[in-house]
C-alpha cells in the first residue's frame, strides 16, 4: 500500500493537441484518474491513449471538433461506465479505490444556459459517494473570483440545496489571455463523505492549455496494483547455472506419493529458475519515449521558465515570449516524433528478424488494449469480490443445473453401473520412453506458465541427466495411474468478447492458464490415446476437428458440392447450422469415460484419464488478485491438451444418430446437416427425423442444442420461389435466413459467394492499413518486408476457402482485385495508374485467378492421395457429369473445376503414383534416430577436398565393423534416379520425372533398409550426401511427407527386430569415393525404364507451380505494348529490385514500369497529357532518359558505358544486370531535375 496522487481534473483544450501533457501526467504522477474537459474529439478518434481506460462524451452538435469531455482511469483499476441520461457534457465512471467512489467529468461552455434542475438530475443519478470535477466557467467569491455571475449563483444555489461539499480553496485555476487575469472556474465539488479523504491543489503550470491542472491528493492510503503476474526474463537467463541447480535426486521423488513428489520436482525447478531467471516486477510499465530528446527537454525548459517569469511579471513582452517558446516546444517534439517514427519504420526491413518484424507490426497495428478489471455490482466491492463475480460465473456455466431433466435421470441411472479399469497389459500402458518426452517437450507454442510459474523454456533447458530424472517422475505418475492434484487447478484470465457489455460476467470468455509440466504429462497421453483412436477408427469418418491431415475446408467443398449438385438436378437443398450450447463446459465426465471404454481403453490410461477429469477447480486472476478456489463440476477443462481429444470422443457419437440418407459435417463442436430433394416436405420430414434424433442424442449424453442460435438456410436457384421451411427443435421453430457464415465462409441460399466477398473484400482492406503506414516513396520498409507482410496479412485471408469460393461468377470475383493490387502497390512503390500485368510481373505475384487455381490443384493432390479422406469422393469424376455440360449456366462443383483447370494447363501428372497413407508407428516403439554429423564441422567451399577424405577415411574406420553404403540421387528435366552403392550391393532406380531430388533421395536410404533386412545385416551405416533428408528423418516434429513416414516406419521396424542402423552425413562432390560412384550410378538411369513407385503429393506441388507459371507466362507474352515486357519478356524474380533504401526501390520500379508522377498525374486529374518542355514530344520514361536531345550532354557524362551499344535497348538501363549502375541514372535525373517529380 502506497500514498497516491489520487485523481487530477484539467481542461487540456485539446486531447490531442496537448497529449504529451496528459502522458506526462499519466506516467509521471500517475493519478488514478484524470478527468478532462473540451477533448474535441470526435466518432472519427477511435484510438486514444489505447494504454488506459477512457471513458467519454463527445460534443456532436456542431460540425468540428470542440467541447466533450473524458475520464482517463489507470489500467489495472476496476472501473465501470455510469449510464447518464442528461444535456450536460458529462461522463461518469465507477471506481473501485479503498472503496467505490463515482467521478464525473464535467464542462459548462459559457455560451449553455445552465438550469439548477439539470445539475440536480445530474446528481440524483449518481451513485453515492462521488464527485464532480470540471470546468464550470462560473464566477462566484466562494471559490476564489473576483466577481459574480448569474452562472455562479445557480452553482450556489445548488451547492446550497444538494448539501455537496466544494473543495476549491480559492487559488486561481484560469489565465484570460485577453485579459491578461488569473480567475477561478474550474471546481471540485464531492459528496460530504468524501471531503476528509482528499485535499485539494493546484499545479502552478497550465502546460499546453490556459486551466491550471488540479490534484486531488488522497489523504488515505490507495493500493498500487499489479497490471499482471511477473513473468521470467528468459532471453536473460544463466541456462548453465540453471541445468546444474535444477539436477533432482530420482531416489527422493520415487520414494514419495505422486502429490509430494510433484510438489518436490515444481519446488527444485522454481528455485533452480529463482537463482538463474531475472523476472519483472509485475507493475505498469511506463510509457517509453523513444522520440525524446535533447532539443524536447531544453524547449519545455525555457517554455517553462517563460511561463515563470510571466506569471511574476504579466506584461505583454513577456506573454508574447511565452507564447513563442510554447509554440517552439511543440514544434520540437512533432519533429522529434516524425523523425523518431520515420526512423521506426525505416529499421523494419526483410534484414531483420521474422520475431522482432512481427512485435513491431503488433505495436504499429496499436493492437495493444488496456489491461482493464471489470467492475459488477457487490455488496462488499473488493478486487477479491469482483473476482469472486466472475468465478461464480464460471463455476455455473459447467454446473449441473444447465443439463435438462430428461438428462439429469438419465444420468443418474447411466452412473450406477461402474466402469471396468482393469487391464494394464496392453502396449499404450506402458511407460514413457524418452523419445516421446522430448516430442512432448519440441512443442512450438510458447503458453503462459500455470500457478506453479513453470515455463516450457525451463523444461527444455534441463540437462540430460535431469531430462531422465524427469522422465522417471512422469512414469512414477503414470504407474500410480495419477494426475496430481495440483495440476488440476488453473488460474482463469478474464477477457472481454468483442462488442459485448463490460458490466456482465457472461460478457468475459475464460482463458485458463494450467501447468507446462502438467501439459507435457497431457502430451505423452494424448499422443497414445490419438494413435489408438485413429488406427482403431473410431473417429467419424466426417470428423475433421483437431484431425491430422483434417481442415475447415474439407467441409467447405462437400457443402458446396453437395449443393451444386442439387442445383443441377433441380432440387431444393435445406441445409441446418446448429450451435452447441456451453458444449465444452457441460461435457458429461462419465459419458466421456464410458465412450473410451467402448473404443477399447483400458487400464493406466483409463484410470489416469478419469483422474484428470475428476476434482478440477480454477481461481480468476484480476492483475495479482486470485478469487478463491471455485469448483468445475462437470465437462472438459479449458487449455487442457487431452480436452480436445476427450470432448471429440464424447461428441463423437452424434454422427451414430443422424440417418444415412442425410449430409452431414462434424468440426469438433460445429454441426451442420443437410437435405436435398425436387419436394421441399420431403427435405423438411427427413431433416426433422435427423433433428429429432440429435435432440434425444443430446438428453442422454448431456448436451443441449440453442434452437434461437440454430439457422436454416434454403438452397435454391428457382426463380420467384421464396422458401419458407418449418422446422423446429425441443418444441422452438428454427430461424430461416437466407445466408449464413459456416467455418468461415458465409453460404448465400444461390451460392454466389457474393456476401463472403463483400465481408472479405471490407477485411483485407482493413488488413491492408497496416503497409500505408510502413510504405512511403522516400521511407520505410523495403519491398522483401513489405511483400511478406501483405502475404501473411492480406493474401492469407484472400486464400482461405478460395477453393470453395472461387467458384463464383468471374465478375464477383473481380471485386477482390483491387485488394491484391493495392497491396503490391503499396509494396512496390508503384504508381497508381501502373498497369496490373506490369504489378504482378515486378513483384513475381501471380494474379488471384492463378493463384486461386494453384490452391485447387494442390488441395485435390493432397485429397487424392488419401482414399480415406471426408473430401475424396467430392474430387472424383461427378455422377453428374453429363447434367452439368447439359447445363453450362449452372457453376460446376469442384471435381469438374479442376478438370477444366488440368485441361487448360495440359497437366498429365500420374495421379496413380500418388502415396497413400502408411503404417503409422506406435508412440510407445518409437525410436529416436540420430546422424553422425561428424564432418558437418568442415565447411567444404573452404577446405581442401583432401582434407575432408582423410576426415572421411577415420571415419571409417571407425564403423569398420558395420556394412557401409552411400546413397545419392540426381535430377535433371528429362529423369531421377536414385541410387544405393555398396561393396556387396550396387543398385539404380529411374522414378517418375515428377519426383524431387529430396524424394530420390529417401528412395536411396529405403533401398538400403530393404536390402538390410532382406539379408539380415545386423550392424550398418548409411552415408548420405542430403541434410534435408537427414533432418526429416531425425526430426522430432511428425513429418506430412508420406515417403518420410515411411521410412521412419522401415528404420523403427529395423530397431524393433535388433538391427543396428546408424546415418551418417557427408559432404557430396568433394572426392569420397563411394559417394561419387553412388553420384554417377544415379545419373546412369537416364535410358532406364521408369520404376513404378509412389510419389508424395508434395513433389506435385512444383509440377502444378509450374504449369500455372507457364500461363501466366503465355498471358504476360502477349502484352507487347507493355512497358516493362520490354524491360522484363520473362517472368521471375529479379534481385536488383530489392535494395536497403526505399526510396532507391520506388524509383527503380517506376522507372521500369514506365509510371510516374510527372508522365502519368495527368489520367488522375484529368488533364491533358504532358509534353517535353524542350522538344515537344510526349514526356515519357525513355524519351527522358534517352530520346529527348536537350539532354545529351548530361547522358554522355552520367551514362559513358552506353558509348559503344547501339541501337539503344531500355533493358541496358534498367534491366536486371544492367550496363549502366543505378546510381548513375539517379545522378542523371538529378542533373536534368526530374527525380523529385517522379
Amino acid at each position: 500500500m502506497v500514498k497516491n496522487i489520487g485523481i487530477m481534473q484539467w481542461n487540456c483544450r485539446g486531447l490531442f493537441r496537448n497529449i504529451d501533457d496528459v502522458n506526462f501526467f499519466l506516467d509521471e504522477l500517475q493519478p488514478v484518474a484524470i478527468c478532462l474537459q473540451e477533448t474535441h474529439l470526435n466518432e472519427t478518434h477511435t484510438q486514444v491513449l489505447r494504454r488506459h481506460q477512457v471513458f467519454r462524451k463527445d460534443r456532436v452538435s456542431c460540425n468540428s471538433s470542440s467541447g466533450g469531455v473524458a475520464v482517463v482511469v489507470q489500467s489495472g483499476i476496476a472501473c465501470a461506465p455510469v449510464p447518464l441520461a442528461t444535456p450536460l457534457e458529462a461522463v461518469a465512471v465507477r471506481v473501485l479505490l479503498d472503496r467505490l467512489i463515482t467521478i464525473v467529468s464535467l464542462y459548462l461552455p459559457p455560451n449553455f444556459p445552465v438550469h439548477l434542475h439539470d445539475l440536480q438530475g445530474l446528481v440524483g443519478q449518481l451513485p453515492q459517494p462521488f464527485l464532480i470535477l470540471g470546468d464550470f466557467n462560473a464566477h462566484h467569491p466562494m471559490w476564489g473570483s473576483a466577481r459574480q455571475d448569474s452562472r455562479g449563483g445557480v452553482i450556489e444555489r445548488f451547492l446550497l440545496s444538494s448539501g455537496l461539499c466544494l473543495l476549491n480553496k480559492r487559488q486561481p485555476t484560469f489565465f484570460s489571455a485577453p485579459h491578461n487575469t488569473f480567475t477561478s472556474i474550474d471546481l471540485s465539488i464531492s459528496s460530504p463523505a468524501l471531503l476528509p479523504c482528499f485535499s485539494w491543489k493546484v499545479l502552478e503550470n497550465p502546460f499546453g492549455s490556459d486551466h491550471f491542472p488540479v490534484i486531488l491528493e488522497s489523504s488515505v492510503s490507495l493500493p498500487s496494483l499489479r497490471a499482471c503476474a511477473p513473468k521470467w526474463k528468459l532471453d536473460k537467463a544463466d541456462w548453465a547455472l540453471f541445468s546444474l541447480e535444477a539436477a533432482v535426486d530420482p531416489a527422493v521423488f520415487l520414494a514419495m506419493s505422486p502429490e509430494e513428489a510433484t510438489l518436490y520436482l515444481t519446488e527444485k525447478i522454481i528455485n533452480a529458475a529463482s537463482l538463474s531467471v531475472p523476472r519483472t516486477s509485475g507493475n505498469i510499465p511506463k510509457k517509453c519515449k523513444p522520440w525524446w530528446n535533447k532539443d524536447c527537454t531544453t524547449t519545455i525548459k525555457a517554455q517553462n521558465k517563460a511561463w515563470g517569469r510571466f506569471r511574476r511579471y504579466p506584461t505583454v513582452q513577456n506573454k508574447i515570449k511565452f507564447k513563442q517558446c510554447k509554440a517552439k516546444a511543440r514544434w520540437t517534439r512533432k519533429q522529434a516524433k516524425r523523425t523518431s517514427w520515420v526512423k521506426y519504420v525505416s529499421s523494419l526491413n526483410s534484414f531483420v528478424p521474422a520475431k522482432e518484424v512481427w512485435d513491431r507490426v503488433r505495436k504499429i497495428r496499436g493492437t495493444y488494449h488496456s489491461f482493464s478489471i471489470p467492475l459488477f455490482p457487490s455488496s462488499s466491492p473488493s478486487l477479491k469480490d469482483q473476482a469472486n463475480i466472475l468465478a461464480d460465473h464460471f463455476r455455473e456455466v459447467s454446473s449441473s443445473s444447465n443439463y435438462s431433466t430428461k438428462f439429469k435421470k438419465f444420468r443418474f441411472s447411466a452412473e450406477k453401473q461402474p466402469i471396468d479399469f482393469s487391464g494394464s497389459d496392453t502396449g499404450y500402458n506402458r511407460p514413457f520412453t524418452m523419445y516421446e518426452l522430448e516430442i512432448a517437450l519440441a512443442v512450438r507454442k510458447q503458453s503462459a506458465p500455470g500457478p506453479d510459474m513453470i515455463h516450457y523454456e525451463l523444461l527444455r533447458h534441463l540437462s540430460a541427466e535431469s531430462l531422465m530424472n524427469l522422465l522417471s517422475f512422469f512414469n512414477h505418475l503414470w504407474e500410480a495411474s495419477c494426475f496430481p492434484q495440483c495440476w488440476k487447478q488453473a488460474h482463469i484470465i478474464p477477457i472481454l468478447k468483442p462488442g459485448k457489455d463490460p458490466s456482465l460476467p457472461a460478457s468475459y470468455r475464460p482463458i485458463a492458464l494450467t501447468s507446462c509440466l502438467g501439459k507435457t504429462y497431457e502430451r505423452l497421453i494424448n499422443r497414445r490415446l490419438v494413435y489408438i483412436l485413429e488406427q482403431k477408427k473410431i473417429f467419424d469418418k466426417n470428423q475433421c476437428g483437431f484431425r491430422r491431415g483434417r481442415s475447415t475446408l474439407d467441409h467447405l467443398v462437400r457443402l458446396e458440392t453437395f449443393v451444386r449438385e442439387a442445383f443441377v438436378n433441380r432440387q431444393h437443398c435445406l441445409s441446418v447450422f446448429f450451435d452447441l450450447q456451453k458444449a465444452y463446459d457441460t461435457a458429461w465426465r462419465y459419458g466421456i469415460l464410458q465412450d473410451l471404454y467402448r473404443c477399447g481403453v483400458r487400464g493406466r490410461m483409463l484410470h489416469c484419464i478419469k483422474d484428470f477429469l475428476t476434482d478440477r477447480c480454477f481461481q480468476v486472476r484480476l492483475g495479482s488478485t486470485l478469487s478463491d478456489v471455485f469448483t468445475q463440476e462437470n465437462g472438459v477443462p479449458q487449455g487442457g491438451v487431452l480436452s480436445v481429444t476427450l470432448f471429440a470422443i464424447k461428441i463423437n457419437s452424434l454422427a451414430a444418430v443422424i440417418p444415412p440418407s442425410v449430409f452431414y459435417s462434424l468440426y469438433v463442436d460445429d454441426v451442420q446437416i443437410a437435405f436435398s430433394s425436387c419436394n421441399l416436405s420431403i427435405c423438411e420430414r427427413q431433416l426433422q427425423i435427423a433433428i429429432n434424433r440429435m435432440s434425444k442424442w443430446a438428453d442422454e449424453n448431456g448436451f443441449r442444442f440453442a434452437p434461437e442460435k440454430t439457422v436454416c438456410v434454403p438452397f435454391s436457384l428457382r426463380r420467384g420461389l421464396s422458401l419458407d421451411p418449418s422446422l423446429q427443435m425441443n418444441g422452438t421453430d428454427i430461424t430461416v435466413r437466407h445466408e449464413h457464415k459456416f467455418l468461415g465462409v458465409i453460404f448465400d441460399k444461390k451460392l454466389t459467394f457474393q456476401p463472403h466477398l463483400k465481408e472479405l473484400k471490407r477485411k483485407c482492406l482493413k488488413s491492408d492499413n497496416v503497409l500505408k503506414v510502413l510504405a512511403h516513396m522516400s521511407w520505410g520498409s523495403d519491398r522483401r518486408c513489405l511483400l511478406r507482410l501483405y502475404n501473411s496479412l492480406v493474401r492469407s485471408r484472400l486464400d482461405y476457402g478460395a477453393v470453395v469460393y472461387g467458384s463464383a461468377r468471374p465478375s464477383s470475383l473481380k471485386m477482390l482485385d483491387p485488394v491484391h493490387h493495392l497491396g503490391l502497390r503499396l509494396a512496390t512503390g508503384a504508381f497508381r495508374t501502373s498497369p496490373v500485368q506490369s504489378l504482378y510481373a515486378e513483384t513475381h505475384q501471380m494474379p488471384l485467378e492463378k493463384r486461386r487455381q494453384f490452391l485447387s490443384l494442390c488441395y485435390s493432390y493432397k485429397v487424392k492421395s488419401d482414399p480415406e479422406h471426408p473430401s475424396y469422393r467430392c474430387l472424383q469424376v461427378s455422377p453428374f457429369s453429363r447434367l452439368f455440360e447439359n447445363k453450362p449456366s449452372i457453376v460446376r462443383p469442384l471435381s469438374l473445376r479442376i478438370q477444366c483447370m488440368s485441361t487448360s494447363l495440359q497437366l498429365a501428372l500420374p495421379e496413380r503414383s500418388l502415396m497413400t497413407r502408411v503404417r503409422r508407428i506406435a508412440p510407445w516403439k518409437a525410436v529416436h534416430y540420430t546422424c553422425d554429423w561428424s564432418l558437418a564441422k568442415y565447411n567444404k567451399r573452404s577446405v581442401a577436398p583432401l582434407v575432408l577424405q582423410q576426415e572421411f577415411m577415420a571415419l571409417q574406420a571407425k564403423y569398420k565393423d558395420y556394412a557401409q553404403f552411400f546413397t545419392d540421387g540426381a535430377k535433371t528435366p528429362h529423369f531421377v534416379g536414385s541410387a544405393v552403392y555398396s561393396e556387396h550391393f550396387v543398385k539404380a532406380r529411374r522414378l517418375h520425372s515428377v519426383a524431387s531430388i529430396f524424394t530420390a533421395e529417401l528412395y536411396g536410404v529405403l533401398m538400403v533398409i530393404e536390402y538390410i533386412l532382406g539379408n539380415n545385416i545386423r550392424k550398418a551405416i548409411l552415408f548420405v550426401d542430403s541434410q534435408s533428408a537427414i533432418l526429416s528423418l531425425c526430426s522430432l516434429n511428425d513429418s506430412k511427407n508420406r515417403l518420410v513416414q515411411q521410412v521412419q516406419a522401415e528404420l523403427n521396424l529395423a530397431s524393433q527386430m535388433g538391427y543396428n542402423i546408424k546415418l551418417c552425413w557427408v559432404p557430396s562432390h568433394v572426392g569420397i569415393s563411394g559417394n561419387e560412384k553412388a553420384d554417377r550410378l544415379a545419373a546412369s538411369v537416364k535410358d532406364a525404364l521408369k520404376t513404378p513407385v509412389q510419389l508424395p503429393q508434395e513433389d506435385f506441388k512444383p509440377v502444378l507451380k509450374k504449369a500455372i507459371h507457364n500461363a501466366w507466362q503465355q498471358d504476360w507474352d502477349k502484352e507487347i505494348n507493355n512497358k516493362l515486357h520490354v524491360i522484363k519478356p520473362r517472368l521471375g524474380l529479379w534481385e536488383s529490385s530489392h535494395h536497403r533504401d526505399r526510396r532507391h526501390e520506388v524509383l527503380m520500379c517506376r522507372l521500369r514500369i514506365g509510371h510516374s508522377r510527372i508522365t502519368h498525374r495527368h489520367l488522375l486529374c484529368g488533364e491533358d497529357t504532358p509534353v517535353c518542355e524542350h522538344c515537344g514530344e510526349s514526356l515519357t520514361i525513355l524519351h527522358i532518359l534517352w530520346h529527348c536531345k536537350f539532354f545529351d550532354q548530361e547522358r554522355r557524362t552520367s551514362f559513358p558505358a552506353l558509348s559503344g551499344y547501339l541501337p539503344f535497348h531500355p533493358a541496358f538501363l534498367l534491366g536486371d544486370q544492367p550496363l549502366v549502375p543505378f546510381d548513375h541514372i539517379l545522378d542523371f535525373l538529378k542533373k536534368t531535375g526530374y527525380l523529385h517529380q517522379l
